[in-house]
């Protein structure tokens, strides 16, 4: 006989709230709701009644647990829990979802008991696929499920979660839109220090997502939970237990069975300790084993370990273990952990050996549960058995790009002892199988010292050592000594080995890229198109690929490039990611696609960068968190973006790449792009903070150039000239060396404006000995550096802008030598480059006494200036109007591809076509992948645009404006 349920005491206005946010789910209005509370204040209770009444109302309710990390942090193991309970509810799961989305969910899907379930395991191996990949697979199978009859997803005790189960949770709850889903997480309150504390800062910040924190109970419903579980007891001992309760239900349950007897506990551990008095030794001994295994296990299997003894009934009468169906749960977690290293050295090894029997037998040998397993067989002495369970859940763990956790993994297997190792070979095999979770761990230095004992082992594979050692030089930009290691690789493979002949090519490939680097574009085309050979002849395809990328880059970057080069090379490019996708290579088509946008980039093509940009990540959006995973496309992106104009979108994008925790250096690369734009809106404030963070994480190279670059416009910006120069002075006297000249043209241009911006605002007496002994060192350089190069157009840009700021400075400059860098910056779609030498040539007409030329240079820049929001710039232009005493005119710029019907930009059409297309901001935010928050300020400027006061009217508008262009067409 079911036993009834105990009616919810001193939690009724959380319950309410759950019950609305139920409703909500079921009319298409997702929540993501987390409940943190301490130990023993009834978060698993509240959520149990909450899918008790979902299963009441016919939704579908699943559950994934978290287990205790000290001993087994599985990757994704509580999404592997839910997906198997969703399978198990609904078999006719694998029939509702595509073959690419089933094979998707492969990582977790071990162990489900049919072969193509496995043979996606199989396959998602073979390919190495990344982790990302799931993501996106688990949001289509919970959406499709979703749309038949609403779901209620419960995961538990998330403080014991694994990083990757985090991740993708996140990822989850970010994705959640109009979905009959309401997604329950239970927690402990995070430490400031640990992982979950950066996944709560996240997710509060999401729309869908509440969070509900429970306090303690007051001493009055503390003492109603104890008068009703014993009616019995007087109100002095009920008073007494209210207090040493300390408002957990929990413990004032568990003390009111324990009423009056003397010896009560006067702690937690005391308490907990005197609710096992009485147990028989095997009932202590089944909760140990329950504790070790995270507080849950399945019925029949702790029936079976308990055989005859009654144990199981007896922990059950005395409510230590809870009964939830299928499962038995200890009351309280903290029951299992008092006895966590108490009994003989004998008694835990038994502990553990039940804990892994029970693992065994309920379908551990998968990868999600090996290492659990493992750890219990090592725990218990059973080392053969635990070092291959171990191995298994490395591998799995590294298959899933789950790096940390693998890495702990092989750290556990070698460290077993040597004699109970395999031989010396395969040893040395395990070494270089565990750098790749070293090395994108961020380890490199032990990912390098693997390798030297690897490479020390007699009989060890010289050539792989090598090549994996060449990988990791590189990744770290030590190009030259990367290099020598995959010639070394060469030179210890024979061309005519067949089965070498795939290494070599993988070597080859990464060879051509390094010599790529390091710029010897002759070598590198010759050694990629060996790459080629060698990749065709032992069907290496990612080798081929890769090595087609690297060709197509170098042909653009040779000292004379065919007047087709670039053409061409976006054409391969184009291609070779094509084949990238076709071939579920994620990283070789995010190069293809990075180096296209690179490709672009140099050649000012802005708005092409953006398309493609776009195209990727539409692309590669199945792979999951795709803004840090590709970084280059991310960067590209960023940087288009924020020269065309469109800097809200950037800022957007920037963002939420930080928010993914990219790399450190496309972090930088990120936190200057968003410096630069609210510098240039006078975000001063904001603008502080993202210079303290990236100044932290700063270290040598481009992004370093570029945060100079960016600290100085900052200070210039803000009417600091000499603060600025002295920000450049430690570099100046290095630009002669520097290899760059686009990076010494930019600072030179910097530093001529700061001395310009000076001399303006001090007027000195001499001012023909500041500029010589200042500025003519600068320009002088500037003009050899343009002379001796062939630059792109944006470094003959910076070149026209250094001899404009010298000339200011010796009171030369022209309108047209203004107006020529504006149309520069027009044709190169770099708006506020055209926008500030608009303002700087309207300054020199007016002086010179050409109002109609002021008038219009003037209207062209407060045009591009109001519409990017830069408000110093703005400033200076009003005041230079105010005080010519002119008055602004109507200014119509140019096309480019830039402005849409009534004056909307392009982003605002296509939001506007969106809007017509009855999207909400959600729906918009989801398809152009930005933030709604951009979204509702597009809105916002559309509606005033049109001068329509809502979205059905801004519908209305856009018909009219398409029947005009049809007109006017006609």
């Amino acid at each position: 006989m079911a036993r009834p349920v105990p009616r919810m005491i001193g939690r009724e206005p959380e319950y309410a709230r759950l019950l609305a946010y139920l409703d909500a789910s079921e009319v298409g209005v997702p929540t993501a709701v987390l409940v943190t509370a301490d130990a023993g204040t009834g978060k698993t209770r509240l959520i149990d009644e909450v899918a008790r009444t979902a299963a009441e109302r016919g939704h579908t309710v699943v559950r994934g647990n978290c287990t205790p990390s000290s001993a087994t942090r599985l990757p994704f193991g509580p999404v592997a829990d839910l997906m198997r309970d969703l399978r198990e509810q609904h078999p006719g799961l694998r029939d509702a979802v595509t073959d690419e989305v089933w094979a998707g969910l492969a990582p977790i899907a071990a162990g489900w008991g049919d072969g193509e379930a496995d043979a996606a395991l199989h396959g998602a191996a073979d390919a190495a696929l990344s982790h990302a990949r799931l993501f996106a697979a688990v949001i289509v199978t919970l959406t499709a499920v979703a749309s038949a009859q609403p779901l209620v997803v419960v995961i538990e005790d998330l403080h014991w979660a694994d990083a990757a189960s985090l991740d993708l949770l996140g990822f989850v709850a970010r994705k959640l839109v109009d979905q009959n889903v309401l997604l329950l997480a239970t927690s402990r309150p995070p430490r400031q220090t640990d992982e979950l504390a950066d996944f709560v800062f996240e997710f509060t910040r999401l729309e869908v997502a509440q969070t509900i924190e429970l306090e303690p109970l007051p001493d009055t419903a503390i003492a109603e939970i104890i008068t009703e579980a014993e009616p019995e007891l007087d109100a002095a001992v009920v008073e007494v237990l209210t207090a040493r309760a300390a408002g957990s239900p929990f413990f004032a349950a568990r003390l009111a069975r324990h009423g009056a007897r003397p010896g009560l506990p006067s702690d937690l551990e005391q308490l907990l300790r005197f609710e096992l008095r009485g147990i028989s030794a095997e009932g202590r001994h089944l909760v140990a084993v329950v504790g070790a295994l995270g507080g849950r296990v399945d019925a029949d299997d702790l029936y079976e370990l308990a055989g005859e003894s009654g144990a199981v009934d007896e922990l059950l009468d005395r409510d230590i273990l809870n009964d939830a169906g299928d499962e038995l749960r200890l009351r309280h977690a903290l029951i299992g952990e008092v006895l966590e290293g108490a009994g003989t050295p004998q008694q835990r090894r038994a502990v553990h050996g039940a804990a892994a029997d029970l693992l065994a037998a309920h379908g551990a040998a998968d990868g999600e549960h090996a290492l659990e397993l493992g750890r219990h067989l090592h725990a218990a002495g059973r080392v053969d058995e635990a070092r291959d369970q171990l191995l298994r859940g490395a591998r799995h763990a590294l298959e899933v790009r789950s790096f940390a956790l693998a890495r702990d993994a092989y750290a556990e297997l070698l460290a077993i002892p040597a004699a109970a190792q395999a031989e010396a070979p395969e040893r040395a095999e395990l070494l270089l199988e565990a750098v790749p979770a070293y090395h994108w761990s961020g380890d490199v230095a032990s990912a390098l010292a693997l390798l030297d004992e690897a490479g020390a082992v007699a009989g060890a594979d010289e050539a792989r050592v090598a090549y994996e050692r060449g990988r990791l030089l590189s990744a770290e930009g030590r190009v030259a000594e990367s290099a020598a290691s995959f010639r070394a690789v060469l030179g210890l493979t024979d061309p005519a080995d067949a089965a070498r002949l795939a290494l070599r090519a993988r070597t080859l490939a990464a060879l051509a890229r390094d010599q790529m680097n390091q710029g010897d574009m002759a070598a590198s085309v010759q050694t990629a198109e060996q790459a080629m050979a060698d990749a065709s002849a032992a069907g290496e395809r990612h080798a081929q690929i890769d090595a087609r990328v690297t060709r197509a880059v170098v042909s653009t970057l040779v000292p004379e490039p065919a007047a087709d080069a670039g053409a061409r090379a976006e054409a391969e490019l184009s291609e070779c990611a094509r084949l990238a996708l076709e071939a579920d290579d994620l990283e070789t088509a995010i190069r293809a696609y990075g180096n296209l946008t690179y490709v672009l980039g140099v050649a000012e093509r802005h708005r092409e960068v953006i398309e493609v940009a776009r195209e990727a990540i539409d692309k590669c959006a199945r792979y999951g968190p795709i803004l840090s995973i590709a970084s280059s496309v991310t960067s590209n992106y960023v940087s288009a973006l924020a020269a065309v104009g469109e800097w809200d979108e950037a800022l957007s994008v920037a963002r939420a790449a930080l928010a993914e925790h990219v790399s450190s250096s496309m972090g930088i690369h990120l936190h200057n792009e968003i410096i630069e734009i609210q510098t240039l809106r006078g975000e001063w404030t904001d603008a502080a903070e993202h210079i303290d963070i990236a100044r932290r994480q700063l270290g040598d190279g481009i992004y370093a150039l570029q945060f100079t670059f960016n600290e100085a416009a900052y200070a210039i910006w803000r009417g600091q000239p000499r603060e600025a120069l002295s920000i450049l002075a430690p570099g100046l006297g290095e630009l002669p060396q520097q290899d760059d000249p686009e990076m010494v043209l930019h600072a030179a241009a910097l530093a001529l404006r700061a001395h310009a911006d000076d001399l303006e605002s001090s007027r000195p007496r001499d001012r023909t000995a500041l500029v010589r002994g200042l500025a003519e060192p600068l320009i002088a350089l500037a003009r050899r550096t343009a002379l001796g190069a062939d630059l792109p157009s944006l470094g003959q840009s910076f070149a026209q802008l250094c001899e404009a700021e010298f000339a200011r400075l010796v009171d030369e400059d022209s309108v047209g030598q203004w107006r020529a860098i504006a149309d520069g910056a027009e044709q190169g779609d770099r708006l506020f480059d055209e926008a500030y030498a608009s303002f700087r040539g309207g300054l020199r007409a007016l002086t010179s006494r050409a109002p109609a030329d002021a008038v219009s240079l003037l209207s062209r820049a407060h045009e591009i200036a109001s519409r990017l929001r830069a408000r110093p710039l703005t400033g200076l232009i009003l005041e230079t109007i105010h005080a010519g005493g002119l008055k602004l005119t109507p200014v119509a710029l140019s096309d480019g591809g830039r402005v849409a019907p009534a004056g909307l930009s392009e982003r605002e059409f296509q939001v506007l076509e969106l809007i017509a297309e009855g999207l909400s901001n959600r729906g918009i935010a989801e398809r152009l992948f930005i933030s709604e928050r951009t979204v509702g300020v597009h809105v916002s400027r559309i509606l005033g645009k049109l001068g329509v006061r809502n979205r059905t009217e801004a519908a209305r508008a856009l018909s009219t404006l398409r029947a005009r262009a049809a007109s006017a067409a006609d």
